[in-house]
């Protein structure tokens, strides 16, 4: 199974993405900043691949791209940052999500909105140790930051050795393992995206970030035999990281993939 998440910026990004869906022959993609794309001209054009629309209502950040083999999706979760899928014949539930930007809310903002959204998917689907999910999208922090790794926000660890239940205080709360922290080996540009600090948001010096990110419950990983995460630096007639002048094209995002065999 192969899983593809690309903040577009909306851009009008048709033909690229129509090369990433025929050189990545991905199972799901999902795009966000969509906005631009002719999306009728877009469905027809999709056909022709043989692939579809989603359609999510309640969830109007996020399009769902879905090849027609994929066939017992079931929507779970649909709310303004985030679409939830059930995949019953593998018993497998994705969450795509475009989280509130570092410009418009300050880090405490961004903890809490991430917060809510893991208590609302726990109440709603499941917890790390007890139901297969994979989060996926663009979480708007990185992976070392406290909406991401803190007890309160999302508790998502770098280790696959973890305890998914843990106590603080007498209150259980359940871990997650974050599989791109794998990605900072790529040190020649460690990121999903890219923007100089310090800034208004924040006061050190990281220019590369890893926004775009994958999530996982201890279940879905136990399930797992093979997988694999990785940026998309470009399709058969497209760059999409140029390597010469270190610049994303098309977007200010590099697409994320995560490939999985149970």
């Amino acid at each position: 199974m192969k899983i593809i998440f690309w903040n577009i910026k909306n851009n009008n990004t048709f033909n690229v993405i129509h090369d990433l869906i025929e050189t990545e022959q991905p199972d799901l993609l999902y795009l966000a900043e969509y906005k631009q794309l002719d999306i009728e001209a877009f469905k027809t054009n999709l056909q022709s691949l043989n692939y579809q629309i989603i359609p999510n209502p309640g969830c109007n950040k996020i399009l769902i791209i879905s090849s027609r083999t994929v066939d017992d999706i079931n929507l779970t979760l649909q709310q303004n940052d985030y679409s939830g899928i059930y995949l019953k014949r593998t018993d497998i539930n994705i969450i795509a999500l475009h989280m509130p930007s570092q410009y418009s809310y300050d880090f405490d903002a961004l903890k809490y909105n991430i917060s809510e959204f893991k208590s609302d998917f726990e109440q709603y689907i499941g917890k790390s140790s007890n139901t297969n999910i994979i989060l996926i999208g663009d979480f708007n922090v990185n992976p070392f930051e406290k909406p991401m790794v803190n007890y309160d926000g999302l508790a998502a660890t770098n280790s696959v050795n973890f305890n998914s239940k843990r106590t603080f205080r007498g209150k259980q709360k359940e871990v997650y393992y974050n599989p791109t922290w794998k990605l900072y080996a790529k040190t020649y540009f460690p990121g999903s995206f890219y923007r100089k600090r310090p800034s208004n948001s924040s006061f050190d010096v990281i220019e590369h970030h890893f926004l775009d990110q994958v999530v996982l419950s201890e279940k879905f990983l136990k399930k797992i035999k093979v997988d694999h995460i990785d940026l998309i630096e470009e399709t058969k007639n497209y760059t999409i990281f140029d390597s010469s002048s270190y610049n994303i094209n098309y977007s200010d995002h590099l697409p994320i993939k995560y490939e999985y065999t149970l």
